[in-house]
């Protein structure tokens, strides 16, 4: 199954679509925020109270203020956690937006806003363009034709053209080439995915492959500004 780098995320400015980094681990990244949030002071604070029931279950003299005790310190190791877990930046959900780290402008996703502010309203422009293509090559029915290889090259071609258009704005001129062969990408896959919603499509197999095959011609092996 072919899954879309492209995914909505929501920020103080709203909801808009992101591009992920190709090669990015977003297993890892869960189990990473996942330990970050209990190393250090989570971790201390349960176990504080741990402690503190125990102590409190030994010693029936204080059991009162010690469960007392054991519970805050649980509930704050509860807080803090899910406060470092949300905090970690992975998760590009409603809920994190209060206390999210940013982690766009290319250190793990780009998206059309990370360039308001570099120089020029062309560079947003060219960014969500951009992000939308890739989107769009990775859904649909046509996906499961291309290949996993031509997606991921796909993703790649994407990603360094946001990366040189992020570190040179001023050069979106230049990129212009890159972004038509990404618009000619899109609108073959557009095209199958048409196609293939018809009843007929899975017996013209060699019509859809003509679409989707055009490809291998428009795929450039690196993006220089």
């Amino acid at each position: 199954m072919n899954v879309s780098p492209v995914r909505y995320g929501t920020f103080r400015s709203g909801s808009e679509p992101v591009l992920w980094r190709p090669g990015l681990d977003h297993d890892r990244l869960h189990r990473h925020a996942a330990w970050r949030c209990l190393v250090p002071d989570a971790g201390l604070y349960a176990l504080g109270g741990v402690v503190a029931l125990v102590i409190g279950a030994a010693n029936r003299s204080v059991l009162v203020p010690a469960v007392a005790a054991g519970a805050v310190l649980i509930t704050a190791a509860a807080l803090i956690a899910r406060y470092e877990f949300l905090r970690f930046g992975h998760d590009l959900s409603l809920r994190s937006v209060p206390w999210r780290t940013d982690r766009g402008r290319g250190q793990w996703y780009f998206r059309a806003t990370d360039f308001l502010d570099r120089g020029t309203p062309a560079a947003a422009t060219m960014a969500a363009q951009i992000i939308d293509a890739a989107h769009l090559t990775h859904s649909g029915p046509a996906a499961a034709w291309i290949g996993h290889a031509q997606l991921a090259a796909v993703h790649q071609l994407a990603w360094d053209t946001l990366l040189a258009l992020y570190q040179a704005p001023t050069a979106h001129e230049d990129l212009q080439p890159v972004l038509a062969r990404l618009t000619l990408v899109t609108a073959h896959i557009r095209d199958a995915n048409r196609r293939l919603t018809h009843a007929e499509a899975t017996t013209r197999t060699d019509d859809l492959l003509a679409h989707v095959t055009a490809l291998h011609d428009i795929l450039p092996t690196t993006v220089t500004p």
